[in-house]
């Protein structure tokens, strides 16, 4: 929580919106800062991760309750 939020946070955050899983693999890949705090989020490049790996981490993120 120090570094960015709980994986409960996230998913309550964006329950409902039915356009979370895509912005949030946007999110992934251009990194950013400023929706959780100060601590910029690094963009994870296609070198590191396949879209499919993305997916993946994402739908987990949102699965949590």
């Amino acid at each position: 929580k120090a570094v960015g939020p709980s994986l409960k946070a996230i998913s309550a955050k964006y329950a409902g919106d039915m356009g979370a899983q895509a912005k949030l693999e946007a999110k992934v890949r251009a990194g950013g800062s400023g929706v959780w705090g100060a601590m910029p989020m690094p963009a994870i490049p296609v070198s590191k991760a396949s879209d499919e790996e993305v997916k993946t981490i994402v739908a987990w993120m949102l699965a949590h309750k």
